[in-house]
């Protein structure tokens, strides 16, 4: 049977050497002590489950890797940069966006066409297809690319309802406008800690097998 706990042990100090960090650092961006650290790094303990997870994140490999044995000569994985969006997902965000201003395009000549000069519509596919964009990124997990296309949805939305509805209060849309993009940064800034990230687990399993034993007791 494998003694896996001088394999993590190994290859948790291995990776922190090669990533350049401080058992300390480490223990900063996990949000745990130092010595607890250092216990894992001399085999006198285990991480957990979780914390597994959030060190193979943070060095940029599976679990699988940080409970096998690697030889001397194997080449260290360098840690992988921030997820960005493939080629075609790119293409199929921008196709999307495309068939938003066409249907726009599309709707602002049929009002043209019956004498209505409704130049607003164009105002609203900004906010719509910067919508429809921030859910496909959403989806393929582009982070930065969320941030930027909530931040263009509230302000463009904001000022085509203030253009569409002239006796609306400017500021007071605006304000609201600006309260929400500080609520969206505040909200990218949150990190749930390998501590946290567990409890909420724990606390969704219980949650789930307290509805399967009421959907048993049914």
């Amino acid at each position: 049977m494998r003694d896996y706990r001088n394999i993590i042990a190994k290859n948790l100090t291995d990776l922190r050497i090669s990533a350049h960090l401080t058992q300390a650092e480490v223990a900063a961006r996990l949000s745990y002590s130092d010595k607890a650290v250092s216990k894992w790094e001399r085999a006198e303990s285990v991480p957990d489950i979780a914390v597994l997870k959030a060190l193979s994140d943070m060095y940029g490999v599976t679990v699988d890797y940080l409970l096998d044995r690697h030889g001397p000569s194997e080449e260290l994985p360098q840690k992988q940069g921030p997820r960005r969006m493939s080629h075609n997902q790119a293409l199929i965000t921008l196709i999307s966006v495309f068939g938003v201003w066409f249907i726009a395009v599309a709707a602002f000549a049929v009002c043209f066409y019956f004498d209505m000069l409704v130049w607003q519509i164009f105002l609203w596919a900004v906010p719509v297809s910067s919508l429809v964009a921030l859910v496909l990124t959403c989806v393929w997990g582009s982070r930065g690319l969320c941030f930027t296309f909530i931040s263009i949805f509230l302000w463009s939305l904001a000022s085509a309802v203030f253009f569409t509805f002239f006796d609306a209060k400017p500021w007071l849309i605006f304000v609201g406008a600006a309260i929400l993009q500080v609520t969206v940064v505040l909200s990218f800034g949150i990190r749930l800690s390998p501590k946290d990230k567990n409890r909420h687990n724990n606390e969704e399993e219980k949650t789930g097998e307290k509805g399967d034993g009421e959907g048993e007791g049914a």
